[in-house]
């Protein structure tokens, strides 16, 4: 017997460990975006070792430590240029897998009506994702009047109101 045969579920689908490997490398990939600045090797190393078990398991919690543990980086250095961006789309990437992976047994393929279903919802989610870095990006707390940060707030709050929804399932 393997090791990939101990750690993969029996039964596995091609399909369904293409996804594993993706859900593997995506945290792994929006915390490599950091080079050429590398970030420290603890931090490198668990979310290495969260995203594999993740992989696994995605309906375990070390894939909320994955993003929590990517996203804190990117918080914490104040990185607010283009790849930011690309780490939301990477980390709203990484929970659309592991959230079609974890509805059901790793032998039963991925509907593709469920995989259009959360790619929608994915996409939607992103809505407010350029408007919030646009405001981070452009706009100086200093230099700014104090309304402009309601008048910021309450666009995005009505974004995620309308993406809310348009996310509202269809009554027939």
């Amino acid at each position: 017997m393997s090791v990939l045969d101990r750690v993969l579920p029996p039964g596995l689908t091609t399909g369904g460990l293409a996804l594993r490997v993706v859900l593997a490398l995506l945290p792994c990939a929006a915390l490599a975006l950091a080079l050429p600045e590398v970030p420290h090797l603890v931090i490198t190393t668990l979310v290495v070792a969260c995203s594999v078990r993740w992989a696994v398991t995605p309906d375990h919690p070390a894939g909320a430590a994955a993003l929590l543990l990517v996203a804190g980086w990117w918080a914490v250095h104040d990185v607010v240029d283009w790849r930011v961006l690309v780490v939301a789309v990477l980390v709203l990437a990484a929970h659309v897998v592991a959230t079609l992976l974890a509805h059901g047994p790793a032998t039963l393929p991925v509907d593709p009506r469920l995989a259009a279903l959360w790619l929608r919802r994915a996409l939607l989610a992103l809505v407010p994702v350029p408007v919030a870095w646009l405001a981070v990006r452009g706009l100086d707390a200093d230099l700014a009047p104090p309304w402009l940060w309601l008048v910021v707030a309450l666009v995005v709050g009505v974004l995620l109101v309308l993406t809310a929804r348009l996310l509202e399932p269809e009554v027939e």
